[in-house]
């Protein structure tokens, strides 16, 4: 390629790369950079071939030749193999170095290593030579990830960002959409990379040489240009990568991740020397080791090198020797057989669970006298601590007596399965009163229940009956007299389709005061409370039934292998049934194989502060209620649950939950009739705390706008719909239940929890206006007025005594709704905002409210509710205490002419100093006619920056139910209700047919309430102070009798302008009165007292 072709290559490139491939498919961008004509050389080098490795899993690359010029052909070539000679990790580490830094070599490299085993190792050293400081570098930046333990593409991008060292509100970008996704359901492996932090990433590398190193946890492969890294060849970026490491020998790859892997990779690296034997061990002794070791930095095993890579080699050949259906569960037996403890402030749990994470599933291989040396642990594990045996090696065995130093026994089922069982002998466990056995596990296997020949076995963890039998008929269990001492150190006790009802007694209970985690499987005519009730140290629970397993005489049809609840029918704690889930517990499933459904009417957890997990499946037809108050539930699964008859779904005091997810298709409950939820963290506050705000409320009459208004009403409560959340986003989750929003009376709260909002009571709020007064803190130099004197001067004549008390809110039923929004302080301002994320969850219900309550809420900029919202079946509002809130309600992206606010009928605005606007339109689209027919009751109080109330737009004539117009310490509000420019130059008179009552006060810059003209035929009372700018009144009707009555200044009586009488606008047609203190010396215009 002429330099002159590839330095316009390279620039067009880099145009392109930054701005086309971020709007691009990923897949089209190989193609499309083809298709532009960047490589037309026919002898094109393999370094120029593949200078993208997207999705599209083909290298394009143009040949002209004489007979198709200009022709774009496609072609992939297999990836280039190298050997390398390498006998140990470092000598590896270096020859993959010379690779690296070979530019003739391609950029996207392989590493199996040797069969796999040791690529970790290798990858690791090679990351940290590169990094060297004495080492000259020839890459700008080595971006070294670690994703062995797979989680998502999301978390792939978080590492490469954190590699990066992206600033810190780059990185809180992953915060914000992972919560987002808890609130969608999104499970943690389903997330992909987020759009913004791809361009910042590409925009990163971009303009450098690096070298990203990466370690795949994953069954497919990656295409890093999902995450933003730019892997160009043309700058001499190379990425090394390897599928292997900590014990991932094989894997399990599906065909199309194959073929991605060798159409999409340019080089790949393998370790094949030619060993001698003894080579070949030691070899394998180290890759071993390091393995290890790796596993156990990652585990916090602390301890040293020697003692730690012995530890994880000792549990994976235990995992391996264990059946296949227990391998989930090998941290149990790592933890009860003793090779992992406690460590520091890591329980043997936390370390053991870990463990299991960090180590590959898939690899199995032999462990005997041979493999024993290369894998660096006793060869007599099998002889002296693990026993594993099966029935026919046992009837073999002549002794047929376990060795006291065994700490595990397994006897299973022979290979393939007879379906024959063995009776354990009477005298195999002699030895084990000083014996170290912790383990044991017993299959298929009959022994006497009366007298279990394990009983003296007492430094037993973990107990594994599975199709145990008792050999006789009877129900016979050890006498209170004999010792059950085996029991009293159990841990774990899993329990399969073995009827040894003796072992769930109340007696046993108190036998068993440190068992951990309980498994039962199959086990009849069983009621929860024999699981679980009295078992104050339960952490785990998992339950499961399956149809009845067919044995000689017995009718399966009259049996069910699951707890049957008996009388109770419950599965609850204290308040149903005395404390039957323990407070310790942290998981429970209860899974239900059987084709009839579990005789379970109400499951709850209240109480259970711990329980995280929870996992119900199968056909549950008999719930009806299910409660998790007060658990630490994040997100409740509920889609592999038949429960049709579930009626009650109880939620409250759940901080941490932040998704539903329902039944799937023909599962879906569709009966629900109560729900009730609470995630805001005060939790509910008593019925009497409810009561004494109540009588305080009550006692405050005549007061001022400050009038709580009580959301913890009784009446609340008896709602069946009960929704308090602390984050609007949980609303998504009621998607599902869109239905049952289809009339109900809904009452929607929002405001701050106590810790966040700003406390803008009465003192506060006249603190914050009275600092206006300074001339260094003036706001508007107009607005000089004191909330203190709506109090301090209520008896005197003149004052703003006569504030109208907030009308109460509508009574809700028990089959409507209550909605309340709290904000934590966490919460930013974004998440009650018109952004899609909150808008998705609270839309529905917004355009089925009937009564709002917004208040206290310090980071609200708007009322949250979709575009199109026309709020029409909103009757009762109410906004106050908002310091950030700037427009109340966003302008409607509705159709010109629509109805919005058409039930709209009292309205109370109180102390929003920001708010400009309450109700604003836009120019091409504005309310019909039949916006705020209803509308009869309007007050506005301290809302100093407001410019105007309700526009009315050229479809609205008037608002014919307003009967009272009241607006208080409004400094900046020049018009109630603007007309449209077209009416406004006409002057028509708007009237207002039902207006009886007009109270302002302290509007110095209020021009008019509504266009030039008005009339209010019905007009009763005008009460005025501070509106020296206004100079008219309405018109009224002379039919009545009775004149309207102003309250008023003289001075401003005195300068009004009048039409006359024959436009029914004369003085003599009102009642003026004038107070005697209104005018006072050396007060100016717009004091309180003027």
């Amino acid at each position: 390629m002429h330099a002159h072709t590839a330095g316009k290559a390279i620039s067009i490139f880099l145009l392109l790369k930054a701005h086309v491939c971020m709007q691009l498919p990923v897949s089209t961008s190989p193609i499309y950079f083809a298709s532009v004509g960047f490589f037309q050389h026919r002898n094109l080098s393999r370094k120029g071939r593949n200078f993208s490795h997207g999705a599209a899993a083909l290298v394009a690359k143009k040949e002209l030749d004489h007979s198709q010029k200009g022709r774009l052909v496609r072609f992939v070539m297999p990836p280039e193999k190298i050997n390398i000679q390498a006998k140990n990790i470092d000598a590896a580490a270096e020859e993959i170095l010379g690779v690296l830094e070979d530019t003739n070599k391609g950029n996207l490299i392989y590493f199996k290593a040797w069969q796999g085993f040791g690529a970790s190792a290798v990858l690791n050293l090679v990351a940290q030579r590169l990094k060297s400081s004495t080492r000259q570098n020839k890459f700008d930046k080595v971006i070294h990830v670690d994703c062995s333990v797979w989680k998502s593409m999301r978390a792939l991008q978080k590492e490469i960002a954190e590699a990066l060292e992206l600033p810190q509100s780059v990185m809180t970008i992953f915060e914000r959409c992972d919560e987002d996704d808890d609130f969608s359901g999104i499970d943690e492996g389903s997330r992909g990379v987020i759009a913004d932090i791809r361009v910042k990433i590409c925009r990163k590398l971009l303009n450098s040489r690096f070298v990203l190193i990466f370690h795949n946890g994953s069954s497919r492969y990656i295409d890093f240009y999902e995450c933003g890294v730019p892997a160009i060849p043309l700058l001499g970026n190379k990425v090394l990568w390897t599928w292997h490491g900590r014990f991932r020998i094989s894997l399990v790859l599906e065909d199309e991740e194959k073929k991605k892997m060798k159409t999409q990779t340019d080089v790949r690296l393998s370790a094949s020397p030619e060993f001698e034997v003894a080579e070949v061990f030691d070899l394998l002794r180290e890759l071993l080791h390091e393995e290890a070791l790796e596993v156990a930095r990652c585990t916090r095993i602390v301890q040293s090198d020697d003692m730690s890579h012995k530890k994880v080699m000792e549990c994976l050949i235990y995992r391996t020797l264990i059946p296949t259906d227990l391998k989930t569960h090998a941290p149990n037996y790592w933890i009860c057989d003793g090779i992992i403890q406690g460590q520091d402030n890591a329980s043997a749990w936390e370390i053991g669970n870990s463990l299991h994470r960090n180590m590959s599933l898939y690899w199995s291989f032999e462990y005997n006298e041979v493999t024993a040396p290369a894998l660096q642990v006793s060869d007599d594990l099998l002889v002296n601590r693990w026993n594993f045996t099966t029935h026919e090696q046992l009837v073999k065995d002549n002794t047929r007596v376990l060795p006291p130093q065994v700490t595990s026994f397994f006897l299973s089922e022979d290979e393939p399965p007879t379906n024959t069982t063995s009776i354990l002998p009477v005298r195999m466990f002699q030895h084990s009163q000083g014996s170290k056995l912790r383990v044991l596990h017993l299959s298929h296997c009959t022994f006497s229940f009366a007298s279990p020949p394990f009983v003296p076995c007492v430094q037993l963890r973990l107990l594994h009956l599975d199709q145990c039998t008792n050999i006789t008929d009877d129900d016979e269990h050890p006498s209170h007299n004999e010792n059950v001492s085996c029991f009293r150190k159990l841990w774990v006790l899993d329990l399969r389709y073995t009827d040894w009802y003796w072992l769930l007694s109340e007696k046993m209970k108190r036998v068993m005061v440190e068992l951990r985690e309980l498994n039962v499987e199959g086990v009849k005519h069983r009621s929860i409370n024999d699981l679980c009730g009295g078992r104050p140290s339960l952490v785990i629970l998992r339950v499961t039934a399956e149809d009845p397993v067919p044995t000689e005489n017995e009718d399966t049809n009259n049996h069910s292998q699951f707890p049957n609840m008996g009388s109770t029918n419950s599965l609850t704690t204290s308040g149903f049934i005395n404390d039957v889930l323990p407070p310790s517990l942290e998981s429970f499933s209860f899974i239900n194989k059987a084709a009839t459904s579990a005789k379970i009417s109400n499951i709850s957890f209240r109480g259970c502060s711990r329980l995280k997990n929870i996992l119900l499946r199968g056909n549950l037809g008999s719930l009806e209620e299910l409660d998790l108050s007060g658990t630490a539930v994040k997100t409740l699964d509920l889609r592999e649950v038949e429960a049709p008859n579930l009626d009650r779904l109880i939620l409250l005091g759940c901080e941490k939950l932040c998704a539903i997810l329902w039944p799937q298709g023909n599962k879906r409950a569709l009966v629900l009739d109560v729900l009730r939820i609470n995630t805001i963290r005060s939790g509910l506050p008593s019925q009497a705390n409810s009561k004494e705000k109540i009588n305080e409320a009550s006692s405050a009459t005549r007061s001022s706008s400050t009038l709580p208004v009580v959301a913890t009403q009784p009446d609340i409560f008896s709602c069946n719909w009960y929704i308090a959340v602390r984050d609007a986003r949980l609303l998504r989750s009621l998607d599902p239940l869109k239905r049952k929003f289809s009339g109900p009376y809904i009452f929607m709260e929002i405001n701050s929890s106590p810790r966040s909002r700003v406390d803008v009571d009465d003192s506060q709020v006249a603190k914050g206006i009275r600092s206006l007064q300074h001339p260094d803190h003036y706001l508007y130099a107009r607005d000089v007025v004191f909330q203190g004197h709506l109090q301090s001067g209520a008896g005197n004549e003149g004052t703003i005594s006569w504030i109208w008390v907030c009308p109460p809110r509508p009574t809700p039923r028990a089959q409507h709704w209550y909605v309340h929004l709290q904000d934590e302080q966490k919460m930013k301002q974004r998440l009650l905002q018109q952004e899609q994320s909150s808008i998705e969850g609270i839309s529905t219900i917004a355009s089925r409210t009937d009564a709002l309550y917004v208040h206290h809420n310090s980071s609200i900029t708007c009322i949250p509710c979709a575009q199109d919202s026309t709020w029409y079946y909103l009757r009762w509002g109410r906004v106050e205490r908002c310091p950030n809130l700037c427009s109340v309600f966003a302008t409607p992206q509705v159709r010109d002419g629509q109805t919005t606010f058409g039930s709209l009928s009292m309205f109370w605005v109180s102390q929003l100093v920001k708010a400009c606007y309450i109700w604003n339109w836009s120019e091409v689209a504005q309310p019909g006619s039949r916006s705020f027919k209803d509308l009869a009751f309007l007050h506005l109080d301290c809302c100093p920056r407001l410019i105007h109330v309700l526009p009315l737009s050229e479809h609205m004539d008037t608002l014919p139910s307003l009967e009272t117009l009241e607006i208080v310490y409004c400094g900046d509000l020049k018009e109630v209700f603007p007309l449209d420019p077209k009416r406004q130059e006409k002057q028509e008179t708007i009237k207002f047919p039902n207006l009886r009552r007009i109270h302002l006060y302290q509007l110095s810059t209020l021009q008019s309430i509504c266009g030039s003209r008005m009339s209010a035929p019905n007009l009763e009372t005008v009460k005025i102070r501070g509106c020296w700018g206004l100079r008219r009144l309405p018109a009224i009707s002379r039919r009545t009798t009775k004149r309207p009555k102003v309250d008023c200044e003289k001075d401003w009586w005195d300068n009004l302008e009048w039409d006359g009488v024959d436009a029914n606008h004369d003085p003599s047609f009102y009642e003026p009165s004038h107070s005697r203190y209104y005018k006072k010396p050396h007060l100016p215009r717009g004091t309180v007292l003027r």
